[in-house]
């Protein structure tokens, strides 16, 4: 028959001690009140002197005394003494006579001056059985524990064991949330580094993207009218988080500042790497490109700082110009000397490609990167169209590609485009005009080498448009004026309306072709057929100036489109 044990009976002061640390655990506290609560529990119900609470610290392989009475905080390999052993087997182990047992470790008393008879250590183990620590009540008032302060012992270091967990697991909640808010500020801190808006430039299209892989990013970029000529930057520190983000926000202030102090191209990127070597830490560094354009002769002077690869489309011949580095990365190591810069001429229709390898090393479900060849493809693809929509394009074809894959590093892109140059005259607001108008259309189309044959289409989306302008103008006498530029496979007509009411044509009511012309409401006819003659149709109005700006665009490739889709049946406006 098994022995009945008989556990002698707690006291109501005792008792009232253990139900006020359970209690206790039901309400906020920190780390230190709660250990000591716990320890002044121990110590009162089995009647000893002192009580301690080793915390495990696994990363640094020790036992930190966190919680003892008259002893200040000490740190001790996770296997010495009597602590470690009770650490590693993760059992209670009760010693009568601390001095007698060769686990037992005298370095705390002789720092302490006091002296250990007896000690229950017990492990504190959590709901995941992960060790978090090590309980320690010392010498018993008039004796020894006994198995009854052992099972004692054992529900309070259980209790205590929860209460690290519920602390540790509210510790991290709270830096979690911190950490979250740091993120979002720097973030917002990013984010005002970045351009607001692309800058005006005669003669070219500009885009740019940034995506983050997290809230905050290694990339950055930056484009700017300067003194110099226009600033073209785009940069990649390693890693992504808070730190590349500062580093790059870092050298895009250093970049503008000496810039600002009047440097060139060589000063600038040799003055902030050797900055940046200085400050930054060993293992990082920031690919960058930094150029220096000059819209007036079109030159694109650069270097690129670890930044690869540079692409160049070129409009004439339909291929890529690839450039390599002409440096280190910035910030690896001080420069005794740089290279000269790269020298190119940007002609009509060139697209500078500014990519980071975020978009060329994106990887799909099967391991894939997205690579260089499908980049150039999307550019091929889309060249002929404005820069924000050939940027559109790219983060497209990036996501088609990737499906469901996770973003793993930062995308982001510049792309600068030289356009054709446009041909333009003012026409005084007068039907009497509509016959220059005419002459200056077929002048221009045999001046800039634009396919004749969309001249008939392009006079009379021009005409329609200059007498509504006309009809409609609201008493004003600015004149209109009127551009043609040359674009790929086309012509870009422009009209500009000033001190006038707004009015988008993108946005007039499609007219029923197919109604009985006796029955159809009159006026609206011209803006129908426009809208479906030309490629696409853009309208912007400023109200400042009260500036209307309509621009078409028309190519062989779509009046082609539209001639086949009227052979087939479908209506529209060759029907």
């Amino acid at each position: 028959m098994s022995e009945v044990v008989r556990q002698r009976p707690l006291s109501r002061r005792d008792l009232e001690a253990i139900l006020d640390v359970t209690k206790g655990l039901a309400a906020p506290f920190d780390l230190t009140t709660m250990l000591g609560a716990v320890v002044g529990a121990a110590k009162q119900v089995l009647h000893a002197e002192r009580g301690s609470v080793w915390l495990y610290d696994a990363p640094n392989g020790e036992l930190v005394l966190e919680v003892a009475t008259g002893i200040k905080p000490v740190r001790v390999p996770w296997q010495s003494g009597l602590v470690g052993a009770c650490a590693r087997s993760r059992v209670i182990i009760n010693v009568p006579d601390c001095y007698a047992d060769p686990r037992f470790d005298p370095s705390v008393d002789k720092a302490s001056g006091y002296r250990t008879r007896c000690m229950l250590t017990l492990p504190l183990v959590d709901h995941q059985d992960v060790l978090v620590g090590v309980m320690q009540v010392l010498n018993k008032i008039g004796g020894t524990f006994d198995r009854d302060d052992e099972a004692l012992a054992t529900a309070l270091a259980a209790q205590c064991a929860v209460a690290l967990q519920r602390v540790r697991m509210t510790d991290a909640l709270i830096e979690g949330e911190k950490m979250r808010k740091a993120l979002e500020m720097a973030r917002e801190v990013q984010m005002s580094t970045l351009p607001a808006a692309m800058p005006a430039v005669p003669s070219y299209d500009i885009a740019a993207l940034f995506h983050p892989a997290e809230l905050t990013g290694g990339d950055t970029y930056d484009v700017a009218l300067i003194d110099q000529g226009l600033l073209l930057v785009l940069g990649d520190a390693t890693g992504h988080g808070i730190a590349p983000a500062l580093s790059v926000t870092q050298m895009q202030a250093m970049l503008r500042m000496a810039f600002r102090l009047g440097a060139d191209l060589e000063q600038a990127f040799a003055q902030v790497n050797d900055r940046l070597a200085d400050t930054l830490a060993e293992d990082r560094f920031i690919t960058a490109f930094i150029g220096l354009l000059d819209p007036q002769v079109h030159r694109l002077r650069f270097h690129s700082g670890g930044q690869a690869p540079i692409l160049v489309y070129r409009a004439a011949t339909g291929s890529f110009e690839r450039y390599k580095p002409t440096s280190f990365p910035l910030g690896a190591m001080r420069l005794a000397a740089l290279r000269p810069p790269v020298a190119l001429d940007l002609l009509p229709g060139d697209i500078l490609v500014l990519v980071s390898d975020g978009v060329y090393e994106q990887e799909n479900v099967r391991g894939e990167a997205f690579g260089e060849a499908r980049v150039c493809d999307t550019v091929l693809a889309n060249a002929g169209k404005r820069m924000a929509e050939l940027q559109a394009a790219l983060l497209a074809s990036v996501r088609g590609f990737s499906g469901d894959a996770a973003q793993e590093d930062d995308m982001t892109a510049v792309l600068v485009k030289r356009l054709a140059p446009t041909v333009e005259r003012a026409f005084a607001r007068s039907f009497d005009q509509i016959a220059p108008l005419v002459t200056f259309t077929a002048e221009t189309f045999d001046r800039l080498g634009i396919d004749p044959l969309l001249l008939p289409t392009v006079d009379l989306a021009v005409e329609e448009l200059f007498t509504n302008m006309v009809k409609y103008g609201g008493g004003s006498d600015a004149a209109v004026r009127v551009g043609i530029a040359a674009i790929d496979g086309g012509v870009e007509l422009t009209l500009v309306d000033r001190d006038v009411e707004a009015f988008d044509v993108t946005r007039a009511p499609d007219v029923d072709i197919g109604q009985p012309i006796d029955e159809r409401e009159p006026g609206g006819l011209g803006l129908h057929l426009i809208r479906r003659m030309a490629d696409s149709v853009e309208y912007r109005y400023a109200k400042d100036t009260r500036e209307s700006l309509i621009t078409l665009r028309i190519t062989s490739a779509g009046v082609a489109r539209r001639r086949a889709a009227a052979k087939g049946g479908t209506h529209n406006v060759f029907d």
